[in-house]
């Protein structure tokens, strides 16, 4: 064997060795267990929130981070309300991973969350009530902005729409609240004690 052969294989070698120790090595079984915790609740913001912090951890394997983008992409294009989230991640796991087992899911759900957002932004342009615009801005994700605009507005959201605020934490009962939520109109039940949250940094 030439010293050349020799000299390629030993940097072949180094090469494999140097991937394998700094590639993530996952989380293991507790991994399973941390993606169902995340995963379940009643509160799916909360749970974008937990799926979220679990795209954080850098030790993720490649399997793991295209397992939680799946769980945070299908979350947001449901219940979790962020139609453009779901597919900056379904994107995000494709890229990474487009022959995974989850990748025609994957696929399928984009379509449908590309055509959800197209279908929204294309409304937006027409003339829209608060309500109309709120629940269009809701669904793309832009959560806070939806938010401050009812709560300069000073007119009052519906029952929907107020659980969607509170659930996501932006309408506290009073206690350490700031502006009630209700100025104008008929006081409902579920307006009494209802006030805009501080701001997470007052």
């Amino acid at each position: 064997m030439t010293k050349r052969l020799n000299l390629w294989l030993a940097l072949i070698m180094a090469a494999f060795l140097a991937a394998c120790a700094t590639a993530p090595t996952g989380m293991g079984p507790a991994f399973d267990a941390a993606l169902v915790e995340a995963s379940s609740g009643g509160n799916p913001y909360a749970a974008d929130d937990a799926l979220s912090k679990l795209l954080e951890n850098t030790s993720l394997s490649d399997d793991e981070r295209v397992r939680a983008l799946y769980a945070r992409g299908s979350l947001r294009r449901q219940a979790g309300d962020d139609r453009k989230g779901a597919v900056e991640d379904f994107g995000a796991m494709l890229k990474l991973a487009p022959e995974h087992p989850l990748a025609s899911n994957a696929r399928e759900e984009l379509a449908f969350a590309q055509t959800d957002v197209e279908t929204i932004e294309a409304g937006l342009a027409r003339p829209l009530n608060l309500s109309q615009w709120f629940n269009s801005m809701w669904v793309l994700g832009a959560h806070a902005e939806a938010a401050e605009r009812y709560r300069k507005s000073g007119l009052s959201p519906s029952e929907t729409e107020l659980a969607k605020l509170v659930a996501d934490g932006f309408v506290c009962d009073d206690k350490g609240g700031e502006a009630p939520v209700y100025t104008l109109g008929d006081m409902r039940p579920d307006l009494e004690h209802k006030h805009w949250c501080a701001p997470p940094d007052a």
